[in-house]
């Protein structure tokens, strides 16, 4: 055995949980394999592209498996294969390889909207009965125990329009769930293992999940005479490239083949609950495909772009990093690092803040990390000169290099604070170096990348985080989550899907689509989501499961955030371990604008 081989073994053995020793042996061969592995970790990472939420094993655990119950069964799913070639278009991003006999494909984004139709006068909100038969009134859900699902309506009897759409039939809207070339590669692999370790499933799993959830709201939202049809389409797109920003030409073929040979009208990611990238949502938007879950975390403006065919449940980054911005300014800044610890022989406990930002080295992700500092500076007039960052590749295996030089950068400029705007893996590796630098600083939150789940910082040095670690969370409490008797462990259960973290997930990105869908009308067309999604109320509270949702003019749904501290003693309600967040100011969640003033009581 080679010395570096001996080394990694120590290393591993020397990890007793494990989970851990899981994530750490995956980390490990990944760097051996970056070819193969070049983005294994953002299949996690894709929930830096979905709201945080906490993690736990759940009831059911992540063994769903597909025996059984409404899970052995795909009666109903239809496959096809993406044939088409990169066209000339697609490859240089022209549009109009469409075709006009599909409608709505071709021409340009903004060209193609359209106008939202009236609406038939036999729709009738907040009365009536709903198709699944519950008394309607004002206030009441079409899922009554939902506290996220749209306004209840009365069983539709009127004429739907038919064929109104691409994709869309008087009986049937066609979704697609898109498998890119590498849906079955050795990072989805890496990502299933690492999944299920963490009390989740696979993406085969998920996607069974997904079945029996669209069967439920097929028969519980009011769609006006059409059912959701799930079919399978195997695409040239590379997932693991397409989450680097690359090959956009693959995705536009992709897309084209959605919109003129499958004729979906939606599109949902097979690996990723059905999250899809950047560069497909913009080819969708081309090609005029509504993506319910498109990419997540990006900016609003990218979005608005896009409108009216991309939308997602998860906070635009615009949001995000101006709530942190808000939360530097007024809690943070003014105050001296009260939770640092050693630089060296420098206590930077007493000393003025200093905050270095790890960041993905994506353009998305950097315009947002600019905005966040440029808030503070003209906003809340914190200098220039307290602010560093690292950008960081979106590749597993250069996770270890990149943590190492962004600690001795960040220990040679004596910053004082860690803003961990990064996928939930880099932690393991920057906590590590900081503790052999000699380095603790504090290390804050922003709230993404699934970095406020207990079991993946219990995974962090423990030395380095406790007394140290806090900062915004989107996620609502493990305990809310992931109760059966929680709207999403109320319908997984009459459905017969185990109730973990993969599922619950997969019931609030699916009951959002199906909002969209039943808010649009009869006459279904991405510009009527636009308008029915601006018309939808709040959804959820400050003690539900994923905090608020509101579209308004907007295009994703979470607004607000908590306040939360790590304490490394405390047993974790997900696992049973030691280690958990816990939340101040009672759990309250804020809104932009309204974050409170003054330094903030982390560690009473």
């Amino acid at each position: 055995m080679s010395s570096s081989s001996r080394v990694r073994e120590e290393n591993i053995g020397a990890v007793t949980d494990p989970f851990a020793r899981n994530v750490l042996r995956v980390t490990y061969h990944v760097r051996r394999h970056a070819l193969l592995y070049a983005v294994g970790a953002l299949g996690i990472l894709a929930l830096s592209l979905f709201p945080t939420l906490a993690q736990g094993s759940g009831s059911g655990g992540g063994s769903g498996g597909g025996s059984g119950g409404a899970l052995g069964s795909r009666t109903g799913r239809d496959s096809t294969q993406g044939t088409n070639p990169v066209s000339s278009n697609a490859a240089s991003g022209a549009v109009g390889s469409g075709g006009s006999s599909a409608p709505g494909a071709g021409g340009s984004a903004g060209s193609s909207a359209g106008t939202a139709s009236a609406v038939s006068q036999t729709v009738q909100t907040g009365t009536g009965v709903t198709r699944s038969g519950t008394a309607c009134a004002p206030g009441v859900r079409q899922i009554p125990f939902s506290l996220y699902a749209a306004p209840c309506e009365a069983k539709f009897t009127g004429d739907n329009g038919g064929a109104v759409y691409n994709g869309v039939t008087a009986n049937t809207i066609t979704v697609a769930i898109r498998h890119t070339s590498d849906s079955q590669g050795a990072n989805v692999e890496t990502v299933n293992a690492e999944s299920q370790a963490a009390g989740g499933a696979t993406a085969t799993q998920d996607e069974q999940y997904m079945d029996a959830l669209v069967g439920y709201f097929n028969k519980t939202f009011e769609l006006y005479g059409r059912q959701v049809k799930l079919v399978d389409f195997n695409g040239q797109g590379n997932y693991t490239n397409e989450e680097l920003g690359q090959d956009e030409a693959t995705a536009c073929a992709d897309a084209d083949a959605l919109a003129t040979s499958v004729h979906a009208f939606g599109v949902l990611d097979f690996e990723t609950y059905g999250e899809e990238t950047q560069p497909f949502s913009d080819c969708a938007a081309r090609y005029h495909l509504y993506v319910p879950l498109g990419a997540p975390y990006y900016s609003e403006s990218l979005f608005q772009g896009w409108n009216p065919y991309v939308w997602n449940v998860t906070p635009n980054c615009n949001l995000v990093d101006s709530s942190l911005a808000e939360f530097v300014g007024k809690q943070m800044a003014p105050y001296p690092a009260a939770w640092a610890g050693l630089d060296g022989a420098l206590n930077m406990q007493n000393t003025q803040r200093k905050f270095a930002t790890y960041v993905p080295n994506n353009a998305g992700y950097q315009g947002c990390a600019a905005e966040f500092q440029q808030i503070e500076e003209s906003q809340y007039h914190v200098a220039s000169n307290r602010f560093d960052q690292y950008n960081y590749a979106l590749d597993v295996s250069t996770f270890p290099q990149d943590s190492q030089r962004a600690i001795i950068q960040f220990s040679a400029d004596h910053d004082t604070t860690v803003v961990l705007a990064c996928d939930p893996i880099s932690p393991v590796f920057l906590t590590q170096d900081a503790l052999g630098q000699n380095y603790h600083p504090e290390w804050m939150l922003e709230g993404v990348a699934q970095t406020d789940w207990d079991n993946w910082a219990q995974l962090w040095d423990q030395q380095e985080i406790n007394g140290h670690l806090f900062g915004l969370s989107q996620a609502g409490s493990t305990a809310a989550i992931l109760d059966p008797n929680s709207e999403s462990g109320r319908v997984l259960q009459s459905i017969g899907v185990p109730i973990n973290i993969t599922s619950v997930t997969s019931y609030y990105l699916v009951l959002s689509m199906f909002n969209q869908l039943q808010a649009a009308g009869p006459d279904l067309t991405p510009a009527n989501i636009a308008v029915g999604t601006a018309h939808l109320p709040e959804g959820g509270g400050s003690t539900a499961a994923l905090g608020t949702w509101y579209f308004g003019n907007t295009h994703t749904a979470i607004i607000d955030s908590r306040e939360v501290y790590w304490n490394g003693s405390q047993t974790s309600p997900a696992d049973n371990k030691p280690g958990t967040y816990l939340p101040i100011y009672g759990g309250q969640r804020f809104r932009l604008g309204q974050f409170p003033t003054g330094q903030p009581p982390y560690y009473p």
